[in-house]
């Protein structure tokens, strides 16, 4: 397998993304409403293809009216790049590369769909978490140079105290009567935990921190002139935290070690 082949294989890997971010979202009446009998469709074969996703949406009127014509195309785009990513960056060991790929699609998937519905399925996200406990111990134990840790068990710690800090401000969220995260974020960064260990995740809840703050911050500045902006809940920027930590982990650490 070369670096096209691998791009190749997350362009379809995209489709399927996209095929899943219209169905696993739970069904919300005023905005599925006319459109309900058209998520439980079953989809032909070629739905779950790149392109043909789109134009199958297309279909509904329902992709239009959700604003996200745009999703199609980036997913799928995003996908392609972080798969050939994974393979220039771990391909020398075929499943440390299969790894990468799958983590990333699945974090791909959940980022969109929060983007859009402010929802994190347990459908994935749970899914996910399982799968990153199973081969966490191998995968750091074992795995690529920058990531694998000298304890089998830090996979495991890790995930308990992202999920742990997490599910905790979901908690006070809710006993202050204003929510401040969602329970699905908890999950994600326990399965991100669970690959990274603890000095990458800690590298991931910089880089989410950083970026939340500053999303921020621009919406601030655009609604203090004027402009209506739409607040990304938290779910993308757990995303975007795990998967430069994942790849470039380890260069930022090594980095900031010299300063």
């Amino acid at each position: 397998m070369n670096i096209a082949f691998a791009a190749l294989s997350g362009l379809f890997t995209g489709g399927v993304l996209n095929a899943l971010a219209d169905r696993l979202p739970p069904l919300h009446p005023d905005f599925d409403g006319p459109f309900i009998a058209d998520r439980r469709r079953t989809l032909a074969p070629w739905e779950w293809l790149p392109l043909l996703s789109f134009a199958g949406a297309m279909r509904s009127r329902r992709m239009v009216i959700a604003n996200n014509r745009l999703r199609y195309p980036l997913l799928e785009a995003a996908t392609a790049a972080l798969f050939a990513l994974s393979w220039a960056k771990y391909g020398a060991e075929p499943w440390h590369a299969g790894v990468a790929c799958a983590f990333s699609a699945c974090l791909l998937a959940l980022g969109a769909i929060d983007v859009e519905t402010r929802y994190l399925p347990f459908k994935l996200s749970i899914p996910t978490l399982i799968t990153a406990m199973a081969i966490s111990p191998v995968w750091l134990g074992s795995g690529p140079e920058g990531i694998a840790t000298h304890g089998w068990w830090e996979g495991a710690a890790a995930a308990g105290a992202g999920f742990a800090f997490f599910y905790g401000i979901h908690l006070l969220g809710r006993v202050t009567g204003r929510p401040l995260m969602g329970d699905g974020d908890a999950y994600v960064v326990a399965a991100t935990g669970a690959l990274l260990g603890f000095q990458l995740m800690l590298v991931a809840f910089y880089i989410t921190a950083v970026a939340g703050g500053l999303f921020a911050f621009a919406v601030l500045g655009a609604r203090a002139f004027g402009y209506k902006t739409r607040v990304i809940p938290y779910g993308p920027y757990i995303v975007l935290g795990g998967l430069t930590a994942l790849f470039y982990g380890r260069t930022i650490i090594d980095w900031s070690m010299r300063l």
